[in-house]
């Protein structure tokens, strides 16, 4: 019983393929629009429907409902209900088994279905939330640090953002759509293409701060420090193209 709690339903309101193909099966699950970009979510750490909404910014928060109940339903999450009406969206055993099945699906897309930066790729709270929650708390000093990233190239509304660190290890570095009212102490200038190709590993930071590309202004310590506190991300970016 305990294998199957939660699952009773979920046949009921997905598409089924009529097949006893275990690909099938997990396809019935896995493969609906967004589900696995949810699943990456969870993966990451992301626990509240706020904070999942944060990483998938371009599903409506309907469909994102429909999917988290959906995965819960499958028996590949839990709700649990939180104190104020909320809820944490955990994974179970079941989910956390996908999550192979995840990085090997952006290993394989960063090897041959590489982006290649159109206006319609880049997104600038993706990817100032994908770096956000791969940066080392402390990594810049151990005292509160503030750094907005000022963005060309990207939609007006949408071209600041604060990451701010407290400096404690445990602590996870805060992003901030909005002046988080404390004094910035390192401004980053970045065309939106060059720093997603720095995240990515499509070019090296260096490149671009000698080509100008990227600026640093501020503390001169930090400025030393951010290129390798900034790193690249830790799975993909060392993903080399297909020839």
């Amino acid at each position: 019983m305990k294998r199957n709690a939660g699952r009773r339903d979920y046949r009921a309101e997905m598409a089924e393929y009529g097949q006893f193909c275990p690909v099938s099966k997990t396809s019935e699950i896995l493969c609906e629009r967004w589900t696995p970009l949810v699943l990456r979510e969870l993966m990451c750490g992301s626990v509240r429907f706020g904070e999942i909404a944060r990483g998938v910014p371009n599903i409506s928060t309907a469909l994102l409902t429909t999917r988290l109940r959906r995965l819960a339903a499958a028996g590949v999450i839990t709700r649990e209900p939180t104190p104020g009406g909320g809820a944490d969206y955990r994974l179970t055993e079941a989910g956390r088994e996908l999550a192979p099945i995840i990085v090997a699906m952006g290993v394989w897309g960063q090897r041959w279905a590489r982006s290649t930066y159109s206006a319609q790729d880049l997104d600038p709270a993706l990817l100032m939330w994908d770096i956000r929650r791969y940066l080392r708390a402390g990594g810049l000093r151990t005292s509160r640090t503030v750094v907005e990233f000022r963005f060309t190239g990207a939609p007006p509304g949408r071209d600041h953002y604060w990451l701010v660190d407290d400096g404690v290890v445990d602590r996870p570095v805060d992003l901030c759509l909005v002046p988080p009212g404390f004094d910035v102490d390192l401004w980053v200038d970045a065309d939106l293409r060059t720093l997603t190709r720095v995240w990515m590993g499509d070019e090296a930071i260096a490149g671009a701060l000698a080509e100008g590309r990227i600026t640093l202004s501020g503390v001169v310590a930090l400025q030393r420090a951010f290129p390798d506190w900034l790193g690249s991300h830790p799975v993909l970016a060392g993903i080399a193209p297909a020839d």
